[in-house]
């Protein structure tokens, strides 16, 4: 049997053809068998883990690019074999990006099977003999590399990066950014406006690659894919140096139009000198490509260019202002409400200087409420009935009318979330006490073990019980137990060291002190005192 194993992705005459035209386990591989199709293709690879996958571009079901994608995901260690005729070879040979190992034209020899999987037999054997020294984990650090810095970047434009931990990031994952300007440039490569018959994917891959070479010829440029779009960060000398940024993008997009055939649209962010400020670049670059609509696509759109007053206001009215305005919904009193409102509505007055500012303003902010209701579960029919017509309507309003109408919405807001709050709450206060009443006799009963019962941390909720009940858990679990004790001592003739156990108190002594603590009187005199007066 073959040291390695193949799985075949094709139809059932070529992969007959293929498996009498060599001596596979004189070649090192066993043979899994094939099938035409996808699904079950893949189905395979998850039970068989083959080190080598034979396919074509054209499948039944899914091109060969997708199905690689699919499987590379599967089987990241996997080698892959393109088979392509003549007509299609350019395509093949521009999958090899993808993590492609080798292509076969067909007709294909005996000779040149044989010699391609000779190759990949010395591929793995070379790959095997690494992974068990240290030089294999090297290299599988520098192989990660690049995924792992795609992930830091992806990270860091969505604000997910703290600050103290930054340098470690720069340091571990080898990033060649250290200022002392930064820019942030999205890439978008439309889908349905580029060349027919070219796989999406293949294409914006072509783009990705293409602008690695064309960016990084003059500036140091962090470039990665991040949902479906190609983002740069690209390090400036000056922030002066923008503009000529933007002219070289704008080439950029002439020169893949006419080489790739791709129309792609670039977004410029604002330039910033702190690495952290990147998420507000990477949010105006991907608002500059929505502008494609208005601006036209297969160009580059800097919104400080387009509108130069529009973007750095944006952001102090909107993230700023909105921020605080949020924070009074949640804590409240309304009072504070009515104070952020008007906080709110000054920034924006100073923001927007423009009807067209003014609008998009007031739809940002019609935005941002909207999800704030949904993610905190409130219907505030001003706010969420209607909300398309708001779009319409709100930008019409006077400056006294639109507060009149933040004032109806944001403390409706925070009424639900302080009614929801309560009842949460309540229900966990009422929880814990149920807890208690069915558990009170086990010894070792304590305030962890009913925080874990909830699902809540210790100190939440000691101090949320302590604020409801006016007292602390531990001295309701105390008082809880001894009531019923006094009970029993009334109402049963056992002995107070069998009552004592159980209430929860193993030893005696104990039970006996803190009852008179409690009472004034010891468990004997209590039951005593009570016979004493109905003699």
């Amino acid at each position: 049997m073959g040291k390695y194993s193949v799985l075949f992705v094709e139809n059932a005459t070529e992969i007959a053809a293929m498996q009498d035209m060599v001596d596979w386990e004189q070649l090192g591989f066993t043979v899994l068998g094939g099938t035409d199709d996808c699904k079950a293709a893949q189905e395979q690879a998850v039970l068989h883990r083959p080190d080598v996958v034979v396919t074509e571009l054209t499948l039944g079901g899914m091109s060969g690019l997708t199905l690689i994608q699919k499987m590379k995901a599967l089987l990241p260690e996997a080698k892959f074999v393109i088979l392509t005729d003549t007509a299609a070879l350019a395509s093949a040979k521009a999958a090899m990006p993808l993590g492609v190992s080798a292509y076969l034209e067909k007709p294909i020899s005996a000779a040149e099977l044989g010699h391609t999987f000779a190759l990949l037999r010395k591929q793995l054997d070379a790959e095997a003999a690494a992974s068990a020294n240290m030089q294999s984990l090297r290299q599988y650090y520098q192989t990660s590399l690049p995924v792992m810095q795609a992930n830091f970047y992806a990270a860091l434009i969505n604000g997910r990066v703290a600050a103290e931990d930054l340098p470690r990031y720069l340091s571990d994952y080898q990033i060649p950014l250290s200022g002392p300007c930064f820019a942030c440039l999205l890439l978008h490569t439309s889908s349905t406006l580029g060349p027919s018959g070219v796989d999406p994917v293949l294409l914006r891959t072509s783009v990705l690659h293409q602008a690695k070479a064309f960016f990084g010829a003059n500036w140091q440029v962090a470039i990665f894919s991040y949902l479906a779009n190609t983002v740069i960060i690209v390090q400036l000398c000056r922030a002066e140096d923008a503009p000529g940024l933007t002219d070289e993008a704008d080439r950029f997009c002439k020169e893949v139009r006419t080489t790739l055939g791709a129309v792609v649209t670039i977004g410029v962010g604002d330039v910033t000198a702190d690495l952290l400020d990147l998420p507000q670049a990477y949010k105006e670059a991907r608002t500059a490509v929505s502008y494609r609509s208005i601006y036209g696509a297969s160009r580059v759109i800097n919104l400080q260019e387009v509108e130069p007053t529009t973007e750095m206001t944006f952001s102090s009215s909107s993230d700023g202002g909105l921020s605080d305005l949020f924070k009074a919904i949640h804590v409240g009193p309304e009072a504070a409400i009515e104070t952020a409102v008007d906080t709110y509505l000054a920034r924006m007055n100073e923001t927007a200087t423009s009807i067209p500012e003014h609008t998009v303003v007031t739809a940002e902010m019609i935005g941002s409420l909207y999800r704030f209701a949904v993610n905190n579960h409130l219907q505030v029919s001003a706010l969420t009935d209607n909300l398309k017509g708001l779009y319409l309507r709100l930008p019409e309003l006077s400056p006294e009318s639109l507060r009149q109408w933040l004032m109806t919405v944001a403390p409706a807001m925070h009424e639900q979330l302080k009614a929801a709050r309560e009842n949460s709450s309540t229900a966990l206060i009422q929880n814990a006490k149920e807890y208690v009443r069915v558990n009170y006799s086990d010894e070792t009963l304590s305030l962890n073990d009913v925080c874990q019962a909830l699902s809540v941390s210790n100190s939440y909720f000691s101090t949320l019980f302590k604020r409801e009940e006016g007292l602390s858990f531990i001295t309701y679990l105390t008082n809880f137990r001894l009531e019923r004790a006094a009970r029993l001592l009334l109402e049963t003739n056992e002995k107070s060291q069998v009552i004592g156990h159980l209430c929860g108190y193993a030893d005696p002594n104990y039970f006996s002190s803190t009852f008179k603590k409690h009472f004034g009187e010891s468990p004997k005199q209590y039951r005593s005192g009570l016979v004493a007066n109905e003699s």
